[in-house]
């Protein structure tokens, strides 16, 4: 068995980066089934079923990869973080030969004086390299100035470290073979998977090798809010977003101003990001919508909406329910037209499902949803009123009682008016009532988002009818 570890940088991204770049090469020399990452605490071991004396296979498998793939400055070039200085210092000689046995045995000190690689390995250094850890540049905004518009003031410099060559190399491999690298709008953004699970198998890491390959350059149009680039990215790669089952995602977002800076830097969980990818094509489809309505509207158009909906999903904020569904009737309908846009059904159902927690039974409660009918009605007429005193009711006040009754009244004027509307019964409103009784958020939480979702089929054509509606009293 060979066992390669990881040198202990402090630095987590750096860190699975060699990881990623040891394991590759293990899977080209022996095969992905006799590869395994096992992650520790603050380093990772790179396990290989393989005889110890087979190591020079290792070795030669290494010099082979760098050789074939780091011998030009393409790659350096095309890496975030890399200025074209930095790739020429990186880039593999034509006689140059390197040994990964520094990896055979642990770092003995999590200490490293100034003088010395952060790898704590001896050698010919890099020094300066954002793209191998973002951490090692200051944010482009600092001490409340932005030097993207202090041109005149000297250039702030990064973070001096240094790193063994053959580290570098090695985490250059983890990055072409694992990371997502794209640009939005004026920024570069690489993402990495960091695993979760204690050991991860090299028919999983054959897996992330695989999907790297549907991202490419050029992807990202416009600048989202940061935050939502983890939710963004599975949502473009849905047949495949399982692969991330049991990692995180490591987000480092740079831009290119007196050199490269870090404008962000974020550690996302993703369960809930792939439970929401996966329950239904249609939440995918709503995420399409808000991208599309962002890149192709103002900046602001869709930029809240799209957080809000991140802030849903990562925390489960229950809260925040009536604001996404409102932001997103608002700014994705068209503002030239009278068609309103709203959730479709099957999304509507998750988000109170899953994330507000409700009862089945109060989801699927027809007398509820004859009522969100009516208040659909005016939400389609974006009179938003009604849904907004709604959400603001308690339970003490009488405020939701009041507000359906007027409601109901304004609904009865529009329906003798011959207004297309659909007016409950009293049974139905009663039915409404009770169950506000029994358990007031959940009946007023699923009343507006049911409001603000398109109608189900049947609910659809029986809309679509010239019912016999009875009088509400």
């Amino acid at each position: 068995m060979i066992t390669l570890y990881t040198p202990s940088t402090g630095f987590p991204d750096l860190e699975v980066k060699i990881a990623y770049g040891l394991a590759r090469i293990g899977i080209e020399a022996f095969g992905m089934e006799h590869v395994t990452i096992q992650k520790e605490g603050g380093f990772y071991k790179v396990i290989i079923d393989a005889n110890e004396k087979e190591f020079t296979k290792f070795n030669q498998t290494l010099n082979f990869l760098t050789h074939r793939l780091l011998s030009s400055n393409y790659i350096f070039f095309t890496t975030p973080g890399i200025t074209s200085k930095s790739a020429k210092g990186i880039s593999v000689n034509e006689n140059e030969t390197f040994s990964a046995n520094r990896y055979l045995t642990l770092k003995d000190s999590l200490k490293n004086k100034p003088s010395e690689n952060i790898c704590g390995h001896k050698g010919e250094s890099v020094g300066n390299i954002i793209g191998l850890t973002s951490e090692t540049s200051y944010h482009r905004k600092r001490d409340g100035i932005d030097i993207s518009i202090q041109q005149n003031l000297p250039r702030r410099p990064t973070n001096p470290k240094k790193l063994c060559k053959v580290c570098a190399l090695i985490s250059i491999l983890g990055i072409w073979y694992t990371t997502f690298i794209f640009n939005m709008g004026n920024r570069e953004v690489t993402v990495i998977p960091l695993p979760k699970e204690n050991q991860v198998r090299g028919q999983r890491l054959q897996e992330i090798f695989s999907v790297q390959h549907i991202i490419r350059k050029e992807w990202v149009k416009a600048e989202i809010p940061q935050t939502v680039v983890g939710l963004l990215l599975l949502s473009k790669i849905p047949s495949s977003s399982y692969v991330f089952k049991g990692f995180d995602l490591f987000i480092a977002i740079l831009s290119r101003q007196q050199g490269y800076h870090v404008d962000g830097i974020f550690m996302i969980p993703i369960e809930n990001y792939l439970h929401f990818i996966n329950y239904s094509p249609y939440n995918i489809a709503t995420i399409d919508k808000i991208y599309s309505t962002f890149i192709n509207s103002n900046y602001q158009d869709a930029y809240d909406t799209f957080l809000t909906l991140n802030n849903v999903l990562l925390y489960k904020d229950i809260a925040l329910l009536y604001k996404f569904s409102r932001l997103y009737t608002i700014e994705t309908s068209p503002k030239d037209t009278g068609f309103t846009n709203l959730l479709f059904p099957e999304t509507a159902n998750y988000l109170l499902k899953e994330v507000a927690m409700i009862p089945q039974d109060i989801i699927e409660n027809s007398s509820l949803r004859s009522l969100a009918r009516t208040l659909r009605y005016f939400i389609r007429e974006r009179k938003y009123s009604y849904a907004d005193d709604i959400r603001n009711a308690t339970e003490e006040s009488r405020v939701f009682e009041e507000t359906i009754a007027k409601m109901l009244r304004e609904a009865r004027l529009r329906y003798e008016q011959n207004k297309k509307i659909h007016l409950p019964n009293e049974n139905e409103i009663t039915e409404v009532f009770k169950l506000a009784n029994q358990d007031f958020e959940s009946t007023k939480t699923a009343l507006i988002i049911l409001a603000f979702s398109f109608p189900q089929k049947l609910e659809e054509d029986l809309e679509n009818e010239d019912l016999g509606i009875e009088e509400v009293k």
